[in-house]
Formats: C-alpha cells, structure tokens, sequence
C-alpha cells in the first residue's frame, strides 16, 4: 500500500472516530444524566404526610397536619400557601440537579455538614418518607444544596424547594386576622383615640352617624382592606404581654344589616406600627401604620364631595 493510501485510509478512520464520538454524546445527552448523577425523592403529597420537621441550628419548624387543608406550625395556625408551595417543590420533576460532591470532608462547604446544615424530614405515623440535609443556597440564588440524610453525596438541586424550606417558623405562621365579605358589612363603627364615628348603608350608599352622605367609593376603598385583614408579623410572648386592648388606641367593628356583629378588631400603637387582636382570637399580631389607617381612616376622609 502507497503512503498516498495510508494517509488516505488514516483520514477514513478519523471521521469514523470523530462520528462515532459525536454519536456518543448525543446519545449520552439524550438521556440525560445518570440515576447517580440525579437528586431523586420519593413522592410524597399533603395528604400523604403526618408531619414535616425542620430543625436549624437556630430554631425548629414543626408542622402538623390536621386534616385534609389546615396545617398547624409550632402550634399556630399555618399559613395553607405556605404549605402547598413546599409540597409542590417537593414533587416537582422539571427541577434540575448536579452531583457537585460526594465526599463527607466536602459538606463544611457547602452548608450540609451537621453544624450548620438544616434536617428536614417528611413523616408519616412511624415512617420518614423523606430525610434530607439542607444546605447553602446556589451562587445564582436558583435553587441550594442538598444531601439525602443518610447518604454522603451533595447535589446543587434547581427549582424552589430551597427557598420553600428556608422560611422562619414566623413566616410559615397565618398572617391572616381577620376577614368580611364588604356586601355583608350594614354598619361600621370605628374609634381612633377619643374620636369615633359610624357608617351605615342604605339604599342609595352609605351614611354618617350624623347624618350626612357618606362618599361611597371611600368607603368601598375602606371595606376592600376588611376583605382580608393581613399581619406584617407577630409579637413575641414579652410584646403581647407588653399590648394593651382595655382601651386600644382604636377599635373597628363590623355588622350585618340585622346588627349582628361580623368582626371585631382592637389596634394598640407602637413606635412602628400596632399591635393588633381580633376579638376571639387570643393571638396578638403586628400590622404597620399604613394597613392600619386604610382600614381605619380618618372620618374628614369618607365624607361625600
């Protein structure tokens, strides 16, 4: 065989190698990575799980399930969002995942060590459906790391889960205080210090205790903050000792047209803000100045034009 030949059949083999290497990748991309290069969990739903424990260095989150849509955290009612966010991250199966370490001299790093690492585990009667070791959060903030609790492997898993697990045992809490349909509303009566005044709807709109027109659409704009009255947060043991509602600095109530009452809600000022219970409720929460004065507004700014 000639040299010219050689170097012909030479170059026939390396387009064959440089096909079949092609070949290979597209193969290995189609599928995708492999079973141990995947952060895999086992399906689990809210209707599946008892219990959900998360344990930090700095607090513990427990969330108890008490029937098929209200879950308690820590005792308090928890927030229903809150709870279908985790358990949608949780059984998401779009999220991305890489196997970044598998070494246990690597966990430090990368958050999932025993110091600072937070546990999470999803339980039902006596069995764990899912344990894992949460981590940092990703550079890009797309997602964190995590191990399996009983395994050594860390993987930067993409999606929410992260950031569904990382709320504080406050933010998992019901912000809700309260809440009125503001078509059943036929009176309000509202005291702001030692001034008070009273609306009641008639036929054509609203009126004032004193008998001048109401502007309606304030009062509409008024009744849409009772459609769902929201906490900025919640005081602590001392700072809910610390509130006084004997005689709150203002007071809102609601009645039907029959005057039967809907909601009661006393506020308490602070530096920054109120603190805030709506009657039955024994929970003292915190709402700024803001959310405060929409529902409770000066009367000189309801009067009608």
């Amino acid at each position: 065989m000639s040299p010219k030949q050689l170097a012909r059949l030479a170059m026939v083999l390396g387009a064959l190698l440089l096909l079949w290497g092609a070949a290979s990748l597209a193969r290995k991309s189609s599928r995708g990575p492999s079973a141990a290069d995947r952060f895999a969990l086992p399906t689990v739903s809210a209707d599946s799980a008892d219990s959900i424990i998360i344990v930090r260095p700095a607090d513990t989150t427990l969330l108890v399930r008490r029937d098929s849509t209200r879950w308690t955290v820590n005792g308090h009612p928890a927030a229903q969002r809150a709870v279908a966010d985790l358990f949608t991250a949780l059984a998401d199966t779009t999220r991305t995942s890489e196997l970044v370490a598998g070494r246990t001299a690597s966990h430090a790093g990368y958050g999932v060590d025993s110091a600072k690492g937070g546990r999470v585990r999803v339980v039902r009667g006596n069995s764990t459906l899912v344990d894992l070791v949460q981590g940092k959060r990703a550079p890009t903030f797309d997602g964190g790391y995590f191990r399996s609790g009983s395994d050594s492997a860390v993987y930067l898993v993409g999606g929410n889960l992260a950031q569904a697990l990382e709320l504080s045992s406050d933010e998992w809490r019901d912000k809700r205080i309260a809440g009125a349909v503001p078509d059943s509303v036929g009176r309000i009566e509202v005291s702001r210090g030692k001034r008070s005044y009273s609306l009641r709807r008639d036929g054509k709109g609203w009126i004032s205790g004193s008998g001048g027109r109401a502007d309606s659409a304030a009062v509409g704009t008024m009744l849409e903050g009772y459609a769902g009255v929201e906490a900025a947060g919640f005081a602590s043991a001392a700072q809910a000792d610390s509130a006084s509602f004997a005689r709150p600095d203002r007071r809102a109530t609601l009645l039907r047209t029959d005057g039967t009452p809907l909601l009661a809600i006393a506020f308490d000022s602070t530096a920054s803000g109120f603190w805030v219970r709506a009657e039955g409720d024994s929970t003292v929460y915190r709402m700024d100045g803001w959310a405060v004065d929409r529902v409770t507004p000066e009367d000189s700014t309801l009067k009608g034009k």
